[in-house]
């Protein structure tokens, strides 16, 4: 199945007339699984902010770079927080790509980015996605896909990718810093974020 299947039928619940921090990140990237409310509001970011789509596509080389790290150290299980609508790259591809048998579990609170996660991931037995908020752990952690596909008494990859600035409560340190004391010795965590001044946005 192509990533670049259309966005599947949607509940009524879902109001895409209401743009989605999750779909204009699909749309920056290139991705065709966003609508006219989400390209609104991603071209009206663009006309400040135009270096947006090379800080989008830097991010997603960062997440490949960082899969591929934690798998030459032997990690062969992660958790990609906010992890946003399935495009060219996601965690899961990375290890496919690479030959290496690992499970994935992607969690996401946006309904779109959940329901085409979905359909792009339906019949895996290695890769799911739990609808839930990153900032709830038990929700995640606790979650049944979440304890099928992963064991916490073995290192796990943890992703944070250029989702922290969504975050407002509780402070993201805070949060990644109470994931950590729940994964295993030899666990690793990557964590990319925006900063911004007047005039310039970069990733670190």
């Amino acid at each position: 199945m192509s990533i670049w299947d259309p966005v599947p039928a949607l509940p009524a619940t879902v109001d895409t007339t209401q743009p989605s921090a999750a779909r204009a990140y699909d749309y920056f990237l290139g991705g065709s699984h966003n609508f006219a409310a989400d390209r609104e509001f991603a071209n009206q970011v663009l006309a400040i902010a135009p270096s947006i789509p090379a800080v989008t596509r830097l991010n997603r080389s960062f997440l490949r770079r960082a899969v591929h790290y934690c798998l030459d150290q032997g990690i062969r299980q992660f958790l990609d927080l906010g992890s946003g609508i399935p495009t060219v790259g996601n965690t899961h591809q990375v290890a496919d790509a690479a030959g290496i048998a690992a499970r994935v579990v992607y969690v996401d609170n946006e309904p779109v980015a959940y329901h085409h996660a979905q359909h792009v991931l339906g019949g895996s037995e290695t890769a799911t996605i739990i609808q839930a908020d990153m900032r709830d752990l038990p929700a995640v952690l606790d979650h049944p896909d979440t304890r099928r596909l992963l064991d916490f008494t073995q290192p796990v990859g943890l992703l944070a990718v250029g989702v922290l600035l969504y975050l407002e409560d509780p402070q993201p340190a805070e949060l990644i810093g109470a994931y950590r004391q729940r994964l295993a010795p030899g666990s690793l965590v990557a964590v990319s974020t925006l900063t911004c001044w007047p005039g310039i946005i970069s990733s670190r």
